[in-house]
C-alpha cells in the first residue's frame, strides 16, 4: 500500500496482488524500446498470474463481508470388512464461502475478494487441508505454465480462534453447479425469446446454450492441464470445483472458467513418489497451533487412498502411480462433463447429481455409456437434443473415453481438448 500506513499491515505487499496496475509505469516503452511491440492480452495475462506472491495477511487486512457458499468437510472411514471405505460428513465442520474487501489504504483500497474460511475443530486435521491448498497455488502460480483457468490465490490469514482463511481473487464466482441448476429450469426447449438474432437463427437460444457449455468443459480441461504439467492432481473435481465468471449465456463469449478446491490435490513429482516431501511438507514454516494434533488427517487419508486403489489395479512404479493418478483426475472430470451436458437439459426434478451418474457409470451402464445410456435417454423426450449434439460431434466416444473402466484407456486433459466434440463450429457466431 503506498506509501505505508498505519491501516495496512506490515506483511501485506498489496502492489503484487494486482500487478497489472502496480507495473503499469514500468510497461510503458523507455526510449529504448518504445518502437517494440506491445505483448499480446493473452500473454500479459500469462506474466500476470506468475508475478503474483502469495501474501501472509493480517485480519486488520480484510473486511468480511457476507457468506456466499459452504463445503462440508469429510472424514475417512475405514467401515467394516464386508464393504469398501468411505468418506463420511463430519457433524459441524463446515468450509464457508463469504465475499470480502481488502481494507488497506491506497490504491487497492475496496477491491472484491472471495474469502475461503477453514474451520478450528479439536481433533481434526482442517489446517492441514488448507496448508495443501495455498502450497498447491504457490506452486501452480510460480510455474512458467498457463494457469489462467485456476484461481488465483491472493493470501491468507489467521482468525481468531484459529481457523485459517484463504484470500482468492474475484473474478469468478459462480460455481458450476448453480449454473446448471438455474439452466436446468430455464430449458431451451420451452423458451422462445423472439429477437433480432432470430430471424437469423430460429434456434440461437439452443445454439447459445452449446457454446456456453462447450465453455465450461474447455476451460475445466485447460485448468486440469495445466495442473498435470505441474505435477499436481485435483483429486476433488466437481460441479463446486469449478466456477464461473457469469451464468448469463449471452456472455459466453468472455466467459471465464476456473478450477478450485485444491485442498485434497496430490504432488505425483517424483520426489513426492518416491518417498520426498509433500505439498502439506513444504508448507511446514507456516505452522499453526494445532499442529500437533492427535487426531485423523483428512488429507493424508485421502491420498492414501489414492495410492491403495493405484496398487490394487497393479500399479508399482513412480510413473505407474502418476498416470492412475492422472486417469483418476480424468474420469471425475467425466462425470462432471456428465453433469454439465445433462443437468442442464433436465428439468429441475430429474435427478442428476454426481453420485447418481457415478452408480450409472460404475454399476447400472458399466462400459456402455454409448448404447445403454444413451437408450435410457433417448425413452425421455427432454433428451433428445442433447442426443443428436452427441451424436453429430461423437460426444459419445469422448464420455467413453474419460469414464473407461481401464484406467489406462483413459485420454490426458490435453488430448481430450483435440477431440471432435471439443472442436466442433460453434453455430452460435451471433453477440447480443
Amino acid at each position: 500500500c503506498p506509501p505505508q500506513s498505519p491501516s495496512c499491515s506490515s506483511r501485506c505487499s498489496c502492489p503484487s496482488l494486482f500487478p497489472e496496475r502496480g507495473a503499469a509505469a514500468a510497461a510503458r516503452p523507455s526510449p529504448r524500446n518504445r518502437g517494440a511491440p506491445a505483448p499480446r492480452r493473452g500473454e500479459r495475462q500469462r506474466r500476470r498470474a506468475k508475478q503474483v506472491d502469495i501474501v501472509q495477511f493480517d485480519r486488520s487486512d480484510i473486511l468480511v463481508n457476507k457468506q456466499v457458499g459452504s463445503l462440508s468437510l469429510q472424514v475417512w472411514n475405514e467401515a467394516d470388512a464386508s464393504s469398501r471405505p468411505y468418506f463420511e460428513d463430519v457433524g459441524g465442520a463446515t468450509v464457508r464461502i463469504y465475499t470480502g474487501e481488502l481494507a488497506c489504504s491506497g490504491a487497492y483500497q475496496g477491491s472484491e475478494v472471495i474469502l475461503k474460511e477453514y474451520p478450528f475443530v479439536r481433533g481434526q486435521s482442517f489446517s492441514s487441508l488448507a496448508k495443501n491448498e495455498v502450497s498447491a497455488h504457490a506452486r501452480a502460480q510460480a510455474s512458467e505454465e498457463n494457469c489462467e483457468n485456476i484461481c488465483l490465490l491472493l493470501g491468507t490469514y489467521e482468525g481468531r480462534i484459529g481457523e485459517r482463511w484463504l484470500v482468492f481473487d474475484s473474478s469468478c464466482i459462480y460455481p458450476v453447479s448453480y449454473w446448471a441448476g438455474l439452466a436446468s429450469k430455464k430449458s431451451v426447449r420451452k423458451q422462445k425469446n423472439w429477437s433480432l438474432l432470430t430471424l437469423i437463427d430460429p434456434e440461437i437460444d439452443r445454439h447459445r446454450r452449446q457454446a456456453f457449455i462447450l465453455s465450461i468443459l474447455k476451460g475445466s480441461l485447460k485448468g486440469l492441464a495445466s495442473l498435470h504439467k505441474n505435477d499436481l492432481l485435483h483429486q476433488n473435481l466437481g460441479p463446486d470445483s469449478i466456477v464461473l465468471s457469469s451464468v448469463d449465456e449471452k456472455q459466453v463469449r468472455g466467459l471465464r472458467v476456473k478450477l478450485r478446491e485444491l485442498s485434497f490435490s496430490v504432488s505425483v513429482s517424483e520426489a513426492s513418489l518416491r518417498g520426498g516431501g509433500t505439498l502439506a511438507e513444504l508448507w511446514q514454516q507456516s505452522a499453526n497451533r494445532d499442529e500437533n494434533y492427535e487426531g485423523v488427517n483428512i488429507r493424508e487419508e485421502h491420498e492414501q487412498d489414492l495410492w491403495r486403489r493405484a496398487t490394487q489395479s497393479g500399479c508399482s512404479s513412480y510413473f505407474q502411480k502418476k498416470n492412475f493418478g492422472i486417469a483418476d483426475d480424468i474420469y471425475q472430470l467425466g462425470l462432471v462433463v456428465m453433469y454439465v451436458i445433462f443437468k442442464s437439459a433436465s428439468d429441475p426434478d430429474t435427478v442428476f447429481d454426481m453420485v447418481t451418474l457415478k452408480r450409472y457409470v460404475d454399476i447400472t451402464f458399466a462400459g456402455s455409456i454409448g448404447e445403454d445410456f444413451r437408450a435410457f435417454l433417448e425413452a425421455d423426450e427432454m433428451f433428445q437434443d442433447t442426443i443428436a449434439w452427441l451424436d453429430e460431434h461423437e460426444g459419445w466416444a469422448l464420455l467413453e473415453a474419460m469414464l473407461h473402466q481401464d484406467w489406462k484407456q483413459r485420454p490426458t486433459a490435453e488430448s481430450c481438448l483435440l477431440h471432435p466434440f471439443l472442436q466442433q463450429t460453434l453455430k452460435y457466431q451471433y453477440s447480443q
